[in-house]
């Protein structure tokens, strides 16, 4: 279960949205949810009467923008339901840095935000604070997007100790939600002139060949749903005879799952991106809710 849950915040609606899903985390943990804002200053261009080029000031005093700031955490604080320890931070800097150093001083084991919910490449903002985030973060982070129901889960299994590094974070958020979880295994498609050949050796070997494929990854996801089984998570499993990343939007789109948990490489740092896993495909591809668990040891 989560114990320490952080929360960034920037003054929006959108950013609140994240809280109550917090709130609700830490209600069954009896946790404590940390709201952090980085105070980033806005500034407006301003004519230069001597220069004729334009000059970049805040838009209004450090000291105002602070106490805005310090004021709305404060009404958001009072939203906690009872029994819920509640602390915000205001931080100093680049907002995707602050929020990480800030999840690491705290020993948080959750960072909850919301993005908005476009699809589609177009949907991240390379630089984005969220995508920052979730590329350096040392816990599991949770972006919600759209609906707030986080009931239905998914997570992909591929067979790797990596992907299955994501369960016990799923099965803690099934846990304390009140959840389901999928365990979706993709089979990949043998290519067609591999079962021709397969077919050219032994009549219907080919065919025999792809059903063992299923078979196999059938048997791995019962032994799996088996061993980390929870009395109070109903779990479920499917295997798709496709590629990966298509497998798990389309599965997520037709069947109306909430939210998909996966877990991806353990690189550190701000500024280490990795593009092209099977992880990134999917954040860029779906308008579900994501969590994301980097391990980092």
């Amino acid at each position: 279960m989560y114990s320490k849950i952080l929360v960034p915040l920037d003054g929006s609606e959108l950013a609140d949205r994240a809280l109550p899903t917090a709130f609700a985390l830490a209600t069954q943990s009896e946790g404590e949810v940390l709201m952090v804002r980085a105070l980033v200053p806005e500034r407006v261009l301003v004519p230069d009467a001597l220069s004729g080029y334009g000059l970049l000031w805040p838009d209004r005093p450090h000291a105002e923008a602070t106490r805005e700031a310090r004021e709305s955490m404060l009404k958001l604080r009072d939203k906690a339901p009872l029994g819920v320890r509640t602390r915000f931070q205001l931080l100093e800097g680049n907002a995707a840095e602050a929020i990480v150093e800030s999840a690491v001083d705290n020993k948080c084991d959750l960072i909850v935000m919301s993005s908005h919910g476009y699809s589609g490449m177009t949907r991240w903002v390379l630089g984005s604070v969220a995508e920052k985030v979730l590329h350096a973060a040392p816990c599991p982070v949770l972006v919600m997007r759209g609906k707030l129901d986080l009931s239905r889960l998914l997570v992909p299994l591929d067979g790797s100790t990596l992907a299955e590094r994501a369960l016990r974070p799923a099965l803690d958020l099934a846990e304390g939600l009140g959840g389901s979880v999928t365990l979706l295994r993709a089979v990949q498609p043998v290519p067609l002139t591999d079962i021709e050949n397969l077919n050219q050796a032994e009549r219907g070997l080919g065919q025999r060949y792809t059903e063992e494929l299923i078979r196999e990854a059938q048997d791995y996801l019962d032994f799996t749903a088996r061993t980390h089984a929870r009395p109070r998570v109903e779990m479920h499993t499917v295997v798709t005879p496709e590629a990966p990343a298509d497998a798990i939007l389309r599965y997520t789109d037709m069947h109306d799952l909430d939210l998909i948990v996966m877990s991806t490489h353990g690189r550190t740092g701000v500024s280490r991106w990795i593009y092209g896993s099977v992880t990134d495909k999917v954040l860029r591809g779906s308008h579900h809710s994501m969590l994301v668990y980097r391990p980092t040891e």
